[in-house]
C-alpha cells in the first residue's frame, strides 16, 4: 500500500506584500477622496448654478470640522494597521479574509464622509458614519487577535504592547457607539464627542486593564 504524503498547510506569507501595498493606496485612496470631492462638487456647482453661488458656499458654511475629525480618526487607523502588519511575520486565510473586510469598511468609510456634507443635520446619517467608524475599530481588533492567537505576529510584537495596542484600537468602536448616541442629540454634541472622548477612552480603558492586572 503506497504511502500517502502529508500535506503541509498551504503558505500565505507572500500575500503580505500584496497586503501592504494594497492597504497603503486604499488609506491614500480615503484621506483624499472626501476633500476632492468637495472640490469636484463646488466646480459643479459653479458650472451649472454660476460664478456667484460660490460666494454663498464658502469654506465656513460647509461642515468643514468632520471632514478634519474624519481625517484624524483615518490617521489613526493608518499608524495602527501599518504597525499590525509590519509585525506579522505570516498569515493564512482567514486573516486575509478579515483584512479584507476592513478595507471594506474603508472604502465605505470616505462615500459617509462626504455624505456628512449634504446629511450632517441628520442624526441617522451622523449615526451611520459613527457605525462604520466603529466597525473599522472591531475589525483591526480582530486582525490583532487573531494573529496573536495563531502565532503569527514577529517577537518584537511584545504582550505589554499588544496589550498597550488593544485598548487604543478598542477605544473606536466604544466611542464610535457612544457617538452613535450623541448623533440623536445634535451635531455638536456628536462632532464633540469624536474628538474628546477617544483619549478619556483610552485613558479609561488603560486603567481598567490595570487594575485588572492584565
Amino acid at each position: 500500500m503506497a504511502s500517502q504524503e502529508i500535506q503541509q498547510p498551504r503558505d500565505h506569507t507572500y500575500f503580505l506584500d500584496y497586503v501592504k501595498h494594497l492597504g497603503m493606496l486604499l488609506f491614500a485612496i480615503s484621506m483624499t477622496t472626501p476633500v476632492l470631492g468637495l472640490i469636484v462638487f463646488d466646480v459643479e456647482t459653479e458650472i451649472v448654478d454660476g460664478e456667484k453661488v460660490i460666494d454663498s458656499q464658502l469654506i465656513w458654511d460647509k461642515p468643514f470640522l468632520p471632514y478634519v475629525a474624519g481625517f484624524l480618526i483615518l490617521v489613526i487607523h493608518w499608524f495602527k494597521f501599518v504597525e499590525v502588519h509590519h509585525s506579522m511575520k505570516t498569515t493564512n486565510l482567514n486573516q486575509i479574509l478579515i483584512t479584507f473586510g476592513y478595507f471594506f469598511l474603508l472604502c465605505l468609510y470616505p462615500y459617509f464622509e462626504m455624505n456628512i456634507e449634504f446629511t450632517s443635520d441628520q442624526p441617522h446619517s451622523r449615526a451611520i458614519f459613527s457605525a462604520v467608524w466603529g466597525l473599522l475599530g472591531i475589525f483591526s481588533y480582530w486582525k490583532l487577535h487573531h494573529a496573536k492567537k495563531n502565532d503569527m505576529l514577529k517577537e518584537e510584537m511584545t504582550d505589554e504592547r499588544i496589550k498597550v495596542l488593544s485598548n487604543e484600537i478598542l477605544a473606536d468602536p466604544v466611542v464610535a457607539v457612544a457617538c452613535i448616541g450623541l448623533s440623536y442629540i445634535n451635531f455638536f454634541a456628536w462632532l464633540v464627542g469624536m474628538v474628546a472622548l477617544v483619549p478619556i477612552a483610552n485613558y479609561i480603558l488603560a486603567r481598567t486593564s490595570i487594575r485588572a492586572g492584565h
